[in-house]
């Protein structure tokens, strides 16, 4: 155990070193926040997808891999395409418009978008991103208390303080430029432990053959594609779990990876990387899962099977690194997160309503309040233990209705309006949580033979975001400026 001590401590003295080395470049808010939009394509690439997955994507798909069996591929299917629909559909457009408008953050280019004299988009869209960001931020400290706490043998809060400190030291020290370059090394980390390690296990366990063999003698829906459903039942259970498709236009701190990228020219270099990143990753995600079944049958917490195996196939030295790889996952999604959350405070509201004249120095000095403040409000949220995979998805669904039709219809469609736009903020915000915190999903899970039937709130919420946004445009005056379409 102490030689996995050791590796983990070295991967954390690495992340200090990039922290304290990256603080040096925040001279004004726009480093702190977007990098002065000076970021190359390999920092954008993977730094776009590992904020992406977070411990959901460590912890949680291998967790649901190992509840479900093959059939949590329909997710890894949804994550793929969705990469694919942002970097095709969303960066290149966004890039450009946030730049000819100079917009920093997410609400600033819908207040700009939209020519928004009363400043409600922009307050309405910061409470949106603050409330949701902050639960999603809690999500990455359970699972980084959960993973330390099994590796160590740790009481699960004194874990919960430790991921808490690292995560907030290096966001404080080193803003967009730290979590861009943390980022880049925890994302190399990370595939190439997911592709290694499901290899090993196949091999450990005599092949594929047998890894499926032994599977089925546990119960035959875990080979199914449709967990054991048919008919109907099987195209709810397939469409409820790509529903994770929907929600990618609508993160922002996935958004403002295009944003900050220095060359929009280079965004297809971008896209290469990143969606050779994300396959590899998510079926090695899933097939660790998968071979975690094959291996243990049964286990009280199922999202713990990747630190499990890796503990039980590899040695000392190795276990620590995938240790470290599983906690860089969760990580290099909650410094961005914290990131969003902050810029939706300081530059959104403070400096855009309040303060417009406040130098930069102080500017970045609020930031790094506001990061500890909120980091603390999603730590004490955090004391409360929950399944990652269902908690990330209601933070997840909560960004992907109030932005996702949103954004396509701002980057997309000329007649959008201000009231449009409110409308789908507020309608997709609300659907999530009435459906997801107020009972009808658990509702639907107490009518299902399965919890794994149940329908996100994502999924509802999104079409109906969308259909608000357009029948409300339709019968509001259209945006007088339409320069950006030029």
């Amino acid at each position: 155990m102490s030689i996995i001590i050791l590796a983990f401590i070295i991967y954390l003295v690495i992340l200090v070193l990039i922290g304290v080395w990256s603080s040096r470049f925040n001279k004004t808010l726009d480093d702190f926040l977007i990098a002065d939009r000076k970021l190359g394509t390999w920092p954008v690439a993977i730094s776009a997808e590992a904020s992406d997955m977070s411990g959901w994507f460590v912890m949680g798909l291998p967790g649901r891999a190992f509840t479900c069996g093959i059939s949590a591929i329909w997710t890894a299917v949804a994550c793929s395409f969705g990469t694919l629909f942002n970097w095709s559909v969303i960066a290149k457009r966004l890039r450009r418009f946030t730049e000819k408008l100079h917009s920093l953050t997410i609400p600033d280019f819908l207040e700009d978008r939209y020519e928004d004299d009363t400043h409600l988009i922009r307050a309405i869209a910061t409470i949106i991103i603050t409330v949701f960001m902050v639960v999603y931020v809690s999500v990455s400290l359970v699972a980084s208390g959960l993973i330390i706490s099994e590796t160590f043998g740790w009481d699960y809060h004194t874990a919960l303080i430790l991921g808490f400190a690292i995560i907030t030291f290096y966001t404080l020290m080193g803003g967009f430029f730290a979590v861009a370059w943390t980022d880049v090394f925890q994302g190399l980390l990370i595939v190439g432990i997911l592709v290694i390690l499901p290899i090993i296990g196949i091999i450990r366990l005599g092949g594929i053959g047998e890894v499926f063999s032994r599977i089925g003698e546990i119960d035959s829906n875990y080979l199914s594609p449709g967990y054991g459903y048919g008919g109907l039942l099987f195209l709810v259970f397939a469409f409820a779990s790509m529903a994770w498709f929907f929600g990618y236009p609508g993160q922002p701190h996935i958004l403002t990876r295009y944003m900050a990228i220095r060359d929009e020219k280079k965004l297809w270099n971008s896209t290469a990387i990143g969606m050779t990143w994300v396959i590899l990753s998510l079926w090695g995600a899933v097939l660790i899962g998968i071979i975690g079944l094959a291996m243990f049958k049964g286990l009280p917490e199922p999202e713990k099977v990747m630190p499990l195996m890796a503990m039980t196939l590899l040695p000392e030295w190795a276990a620590g690194i995938v240790i470290a790889a599983v906690t860089a996952a969760i990580m290099s999604t909650a410094d961005s997160q914290l990131l969003v959350a902050t810029s939706s405070v300081v530059e959104d509201v403070y400096h855009k309503l309040i303060n417009p004249r406040a130098n930069q120095k102080k500017l970045v000095q609020y930031s790094r309040v506001f990061v500890l403040l909120l980091s603390s409000v999603a730590f004490l949220l955090a004391l409360q233990k929950g399944v990652i995979y269902f908690l990330v998805a209601f933070a997840w669904g909560g960004l992907a209705a109030s932005f996702g039709p949103l954004i396509i219809l701002s980057l997309w469609w000329k007649r959008t309006t201000m009231w449009g736009a409110i409308a789908g903020m507020i309608s997709g915000a609300a659907t999530v949580i009435i459906w997801d915190k107020l009972g009808v999903a658990s509702f639907l899970k107490n009518m299902s033979v399965h919890d794994e039937l149940v329908v996100p709130g994502m999924l509802p919420a999104f079409f109906i975001s969308l259909c608000c946004i357009i029948i409300v445009s339709l019968f509001t005056v259209p945006p007088k400026s339409k320069q950006l379409f030029l």
